[in-house]
C-alpha cells in the first residue's frame, strides 16, 4: 500500500475552506488516487462512488481549473503541485524519483499543449518546473581541475579515460559524483614518487 505525504494545513488554506463539501472530497480522493508523478486517469463514475456525491467532468475541471492540466483529450489530469510537495527535487540517482522521471518523460508533460514547462511547485509557492539533478559527465579539464584543487597526484587523463570507456559506472552502478571517485582514487595513490606504485593494471572497478 502507497504512502504519501499529507499537507496538515490544507484545511485553513482557502482554496480547499472554500471548496463546497463534495469537492472537498474529490479533492483529497484525486490525490489519493493519482499517479506518483501527480498524473490522474480520470474516471467521475468512480469517484462519485467512491466519494458518495454524483460529480460531472465538467464541473469538476471548472472548480479545480487553477489546481490541473488536463490532456489526453480530458482522460488525464496533471497536478503540477504534487510533485514538489512529495518529492523537492528530483534525483534520477534516486530510486523513487527516476520512476516519477520516466513518467513525466513518458507522458512528454512539458510538451503537452496547455501545460507550461514551468508547471510545478510548492503549495504557496509560483510555479515552476521541477529541479532534476542528473549526472553531468566531466571533462577531462574538470577533472584535472580538481586534481590541481586537491593537489594530488591522479592522472586526470587516466581517470577519464577510464570511465569514459565503461559509461561512467562504478561497478556495475551508475555514477552519481565523479568527485566522488576521484578522492577515491586519490586514496589509493602514493603522495610521491618514492616508492610510487605502477597504477597502469590496477582494478579501479572495486572503488
Amino acid at each position: 500500500m502507497a504512502k504519501r505525504f499529507t499537507d496538515t494545513d490544507k484545511w485553513k488554506k482557502g482554496f480547499i475552506r472554500n471548496l463546497p463539501a463534495k469537492f472537498k472530497l474529490l479533492w483529497l480522493y484525486i490525490l489519493d488516487d493519482c499517479n506518483h508523478a501527480g498524473i490522474w486517469d480520470t474516471d467521475f463514475e468512480v469517484a462519485s462512488i467512491r466519494i458518495g456525491s454524483k460529480i460531472s467532468e465538467k464541473e469538476a475541471a471548472k472548480v479545480f481549473a487553477e489546481q490541473i492540466k488536463i490532456f489526453d483529450k480530458g482522460n488525464k489530469w496533471f497536478i503540477p503541485k504534487f510533485i514538489d510537495f512529495q518529492y523537492g527535487t528530483l534525483n534520477e540517482n534516486s530510486r523513487p524519483h527516476l520512476a516519477v522521471i520516466k513518467l513525466l518523460d513518458k507522458y512528454d508533460v512539458y510538451n503537452i499543449e496547455g501545460i507550461s514547462p514551468v508547471d510545478v511547485a510548492g503549495f504557496e509557492n509560483e510555479i515552476k518546473k521541477p529541479v532534476i539533478k542528473r549526472f553531468a559527465e566531466p571533462t577531462i579539464d574538470e577533472v584535472d581541475a580538481y586534481c590541481t584543487e586537491r593537489n594530488n597526484k591522479v592522472d586526470s587523463i587516466k581517470f577519464h579515460n577510464f570511465y569514459s570507456s565503461n559509461g561512467w559506472k562504478v561497478g556495475k552502478n551508475k555514477m552519481k559524483d565523479w568527485r566522488a571517485c576521484v578522492r577515491t582514487w586519490e586514496a589509493n595513490t602514493p603522495k610521491d614518487k618514492t616508492g610510487r606504485k605502477q597504477l597502469a593494471n590496477k582494478d579501479y572497478n572495486k572503488f
